[in-house]
């Protein structure tokens, strides 16, 4: 937890020097600042899937990947250089208390009329992820409507139950069943690629809707996060 407060801090810090370097260059009739608090949900792919191959004596069906609903909170500070560009830093928590499970069955010849079976069943559950992100955005003011897309870098903050079930059965052969649960908690790179809109409800107020397509080295490759909530525009 320590490391993702000093995480915190220090993009903010950033964000705020750029707050007062850009303050200080352009001239701008756009907010100083942004300020993004709201509601968020992602899902996330947790085991990636498999892919079904035989060689030899050797046949592998694998099953799709397992995928989670996860439920949150979504944040982000935004320091407008200009009406069009903007440094932002986007922090979110994504929680759930359910697991998934995805599903690989090795099927081995092991001679004239036997064959052998073994199957892993894969299990994460109880999944917490914490995104910590930083990156350009760029917007389009038209009116009321302020669409925008960024593109952002930083760290992922996994923390997951993981087990692993194992069966095997076949010809002259016992069945076998094991279950190796295991706390896995891991900082890996993460990316975020995206954008919403914004709908100015008045001069210093707005409400956003935005979707993002997010990958973490730990968990996968394929995950979606959409958020909604309101936000606060500084300095105008």
């Amino acid at each position: 937890m320590r490391h993702i407060l000093c995480a915190a801090v220090w993009l903010v810090v950033c964000n705020l020097s750029v707050l007062f370097f850009s303050a200080s260059v352009f001239a701008q009739d756009a907010p100083k600042a942004e300020i993004f608090a709201g509601f968020s949900y992602g899902n996330y792919e947790l085991i990636p899937g498999s892919s079904s191959f035989s060689i030899s004596d050797e046949t592998i069906s694998g099953s799709s990947s397992a995928r989670l609903g996860l439920f949150g909170w979504n944040g982000s500070v935004a320091v407008n250089v200009n009406r069009w560009f903007s440094f932002a830093t986007d922090f979110s928590g994504l929680y759930s208390g359910s697991s998934a499970s995805n599903t690989t069955t090795e099927t081995l010849t092991c001679g004239p009329g036997c064959t052998q079976t073994i199957t892993s069943v894969n299990v994460a559950a109880r999944p917490k992820v914490h995104n910590f992100l930083f990156g350009p955005q760029f917007s389009y003011p038209r009116g009321k409507i302020r669409p925008f897309a960024h593109f952002l870098l930083g760290m992922e903050h996994l923390n997951l139950t993981r087990s692993e079930n194992l069966s095997s059965t076949g010809v002259g052969v016992f069945t076998l069943g094991v279950s190796l649960p295991q706390s896995a908690g891991s900082n890996e790179f993460a990316m975020a690629v995206g954008g919403g809109v914004d709908y100015s409800i008045k001069h210093n107020l707005a409400w956003r809707l935005e979707s993002d397509y997010l990958t973490g080295q730990g968990t996968g490759q394929n995950h979606v996060r959409v958020s909604t909530g309101l936000v606060w525009r500084l300095g105008n």
